[in-house]
């Protein structure tokens, strides 16, 4: 039986992020949370580190845990629902100049470019790895010739169809990419999709399809921000495992 779990992810050598915290009810105040933490913490040493907090732990990460850094523009948006949702209030009407298409291995050499262009580190691999996970489909959009942004879809562990990442650099395409990322998995029931609360027109692709926000979680960083052109995130790639 897992009875903890911490995760902390080594994104360069300067950036972690860390999330998964949780702890079984029962083994609560025993210092096992604790334990795990300080593992987590060991393995990232001195470097920043970013936190998703849930609401009711924001003060304790900030005046306690080492995070003072708390974002204040924006938080992240945790939209999920088991019931079936609307996609077909969603444009279909793809942008003059470009193009859709699947995923093929040929596409990562412009998506990695793109990529390193908005985070602003390299996670290839990474990148590689989500675009070939079981069970999971993966879309890009191309403009002549250059990769203008991607998205994926997959099963989740609540076993709904879960988009993330989603990035592009016009609303128009995330959108029109949305309505595919979910028509293609269409043996899942439910949605799941991590927002930016800053970008309107993600959330505004949420209440379309009327998908409920469940929680909202502030952002922390332990010693500087991560700044990225959040306008092009539509979808966190994962809320547990990395900034954006």
């Amino acid at each position: 039986e897992v009875i903890a779990v911490c995760c902390a992810v080594i994104h360069h050598p300067n950036l972690a992020f860390v999330g998964v915290y949780a702890v079984r009810e029962k083994y609560r105040g025993c210092g096992i949370g604790k334990e795990v933490w300080d593992k987590c913490m060991k393995h990232v040493g001195n470097m920043n580190v970013v936190i998703n907090a849930v609401p009711d732990k924001v003060l304790l990460y900030r005046d306690k845990g080492g995070f003072p850094i708390l974002e204040t523009e924006w938080s992240c948006v945790v939209n999920e629902t088991e019931e079936p949702i609307n996609h077909e209030a969603l444009s279909n009407v793809v942008p003059g100049g470009v193009e859709i298409v699947p995923f093929q291995d040929s596409h990562l050499p412009a998506m990695f470019e793109y990529d390193l262009a908005l985070i602003g580190f390299d996670r290839k691999l990474a990148l590689e790895l989500n675009c070939k996970e079981f069970d999971s489909k993966t879309f890009v959009a191309f403009k002549d010739g250059k990769c203008v942004g991607f998205g994926t879809i997959k099963r989740s562990c609540h076993n709904v169809g879960q988009v993330g990442p989603l990035y592009s650099d016009d609303p128009a395409v995330a959108e029109v990419m949305l309505r595919t990322l979910i028509e293609s998995h269409p043996d899942v029931k439910g949605f799941a999709m991590m927002t930016i609360s800053s970008n309107v027109p993600a959330n505004e692709f949420i209440k379309k399809i009327g998908c409920p926000t469940t929680e909202e979680c502030p952002r922390l960083y332990r010693k500087e921000k991560v700044e990225v052109d959040k306008s092009k995130v539509f979808a966190h790639f994962d809320l547990n495992f990395c900034p954006y």
